[in-house]
Parts: structure tokens; C-alpha cells; sequence
């Protein structure tokens, strides 16, 4: 990555005529489509320039940049957004492809000579502000498609996991992603039981009895379960608290499908579990994880957890031990 940092372009979009209203504010597991590129974005750069038309008086938690023209182009956005960046490298995010996520924006950044493409291409891309001029050169004459003006430049194209560059165009497109958090039911129970098991094979543990014995009856096993599944109905998220007795819980099966990761959802289910731990008066909830788990291990620790010695072996492995007091 270039020195002087790196600038985060979003693409606002405008009226999305053919999705039925403003893309940007369709809401997606609990924010709109704007609000939720603009966080991803904040997340990996030093600056932040969203670019739109201020006539379509869009209500965004953040300031636009108008991109000058009457058309509705993402090489018109670009253009507006490396004008007004500060440096010499920018990430170009559209607000309609929700699952990008900040290790995918790096990569491209990483690799960029002119720009950085993925398979798909042209967006999300990365791109130097040197190419600036031949692009408003593009602009002015009309020649509007970014896959011919990247062909003329040093364009790099980076492999991303295509399941994230998922592009929504329809208000079905939304309902397919989004996410929904609802406590257990017995309709769950196979796809909780595989979303354990290939959780914990990411992490070199196999399902034991003896440590697994949730899997028999879930329901009976925890005074509280939660299940985040997708619009078809699949398993694809967890959260569970054990009774442990005295006023204490025990915080378990914290469990996301990979690409459901990043999304904001692993913090929904613990936000639920710890609002009906306290809604129901307890006073400590601990957890055991492993070292590998670092992104989970954050967010446990952004919401008040504490590491505390101890041990919890399984088939062979120590486990971290932590505790909340509410």
C-alpha cells in the first residue's frame, strides 16, 4: 500500500428505479445498505468520501460530494471521488454489493499498480489518483464503461471469494441475505447440529459426547438458544447460554458460517444473549474459547469480557477462559 494512507470512495447510487426505491437505504441485518458500506469502509481507511447527487436529497447518515453531471455513471463517481481524496490510493465501494468486506478492500489496495480489479470486475476496485486524468478524459467524450478505461491502465485482478461480491439489483436479492436472529426450534436442530460440527473442524476439534452432549436435545441443554438463519431457512448462526446455577451462565455455541462473517450478525446474537441474561437478573456469564478465534475473542472483549486464568482442555487443546460481571 502506498504511503499517505488510503481514501474509501462509496458509490451512493441514486434512485434505483428498477429496485423500487433508494438502494442505499434498503435495510440489510439491521442497517440500511449506506450506513453499513460507510462502516466497512471506516474500518480499513483514513478517509471516507461518499459520492452521489445531492438532487436526489437521499437521507444518509453522512455527507456526498456531488459528482457534477447529469449522468448516472460509476466512472462519474469515480472521477468525483479521486478529486476530492487526499491520497494517492482509493477503494471504490458501491452501496449495492453488501457483502465486501475490509480484508477484501485491503487486497485490492495491496495490489494495485494503477488499479486492482476482482474476477468479476470492474467494482470493487482499487485505483491510484495519477489515472485521474485519463478518466476524466473518458468522462468528457462519453465513453462511460470502466472495463474499457481499466484496460488501458496497469490493472491487477485479485481473486475474491465470489460469494461476497454479490451485486443487489431486486428487493428479492435483499430478502435472500438478510438474516434473521429467532430463538431455537425443533426445526433448527439438524442444521445447529452441522453448524457445530463444521465449526469446531475449522479449528481441529471433532464432536465428542463427552463435550458435546448439547447436541442431543438443544432446547433441554440450555436455558436459552438463539438461531440466525438466511432467507431459505439455512442454520447459518448461534448463540446459547447454560445455567450454571447462583446466578451464573454459561456462554456457549458463539458460531457463524464463514461467509456470514463481518456482517455485524455475531454481534446481534451476543447483544441478545446479554440482554436476556440481564433481563433475567444474572450476575456473571462466562465462556471458553480458543486462541485461533481472534475475531470473536474481540468482540467479547468490546462488550466487557475479561480474561481469567484457568483451564478447559479439549481432545488436547487448552481453551482461553473469560468472565462478564453485569
Amino acid at each position: 500500500m502506498a504511503p499517505g494512507g488510503l481514501t474509501g470512495i462509496l458509490l451512493v447510487g441514486g434512485a434505483s428505479r428498477r429496485f423500487g426505491s433508494p438502494k442505499a437505504l434498503a435495510p440489510l441485518d439491521g442497517e440500511t445498505l449506506a450506513a453499513r458500506a460507510w462502516r466497512i469502509l471506516g474500518n480499513v481507511c483514513d478517509e471516507r468520501i461518499a459520492v452521489g447527487k445531492r438532487a436526489d436529497a437521499l437521507e444518509l447518515p453522512f455527507a456526498i460530494v456531488d459528482d457534477g453531471t447529469e449522468t448516472r455513471a460509476a466512472l462519474a463517481g469515480i472521477v468525483a471521488g479521486l478529486r476530492a481524496a487526499d491520497t494517492d490510493l482509493a477503494v471504490v465501494l458501491p452501496v449495492d454489493m453488501p457483502l465486501v468486506s475490509g480484508s477484501d478492500l485491503r487486497r485490492l489496495a495491496e495490489a494495485t499498480r494503477d488499479v486492482a480489479i476482482p474476477q468479476t470486475g470492474p467494482l470493487p476496485c482499487a485505483v491510484r489518483t495519477r489515472v485521474l486524468p485519463m478518466l476524466e478524459r473518458r468522462l468528457e467524450s462519453g465513453e462511460l464503461a470502466l472495463r474499457d478505461a481499466f484496460a488501458e491502465l496497469d490493472t491487477r485482478i485479485v481473486e475474491l471469494d465470489p460469494e461476497r461480491l454479490v451485486n443487489i439489483n431486486t428487493q428479492a436479492d435483499v430478502q435472500a441475505l438478510e438474516i434473521s436472529i429467532a430463538s431455537f426450534r425443533p426445526e433448527h436442530a439438524d442444521g445447529f447440529r452441522t453448524l457445530v460440527a463444521d465449526t469446531l473442524a475449522e479449528v481441529a476439534f471433532t464432536v465428542d459426547e463427552e463435550f458435546d452432549p448439547d447436541l442431543d436435545d438443544p432446547a433441554a441443554y440450555y436455558a436459552a438458544l438463539w438461531i440466525a438463519t438466511r432467507g431459505n431457512g439455512e442454520v447459518v448462526g448461534s448463540i446459547a447460554l447454560r445455567d450454571l446455577g447462583d446466578d451464573g451462565l454459561e456462554l456457549k455455541r458463539m458460531y457463524l458460517r464463514t461467509d456470514c462473517r463481518g456482517r455485524g450478525i455475531g454481534r446481534r446474537l451476543l447483544t441478545s444473549a446479554l440482554e436476556w441474561a440481564r433481563a433475567t437478573g444474572v450476575h456473571t456469564i462466562k465462556l471458553d474459547t480458543t486462541e485461533e478465534m481472534r475475531a470473536a475473542r474481540r468482540l467479547y472483549e468490546a462488550h466487557g469480557f475479561v480474561r481469567v486464568p484457568g483451564t478447559a482442555p479439549r481432545q488436547g487443546q487448552q481453551r482461553l477462559l473469560y468472565e462478564l460481571h453485569l
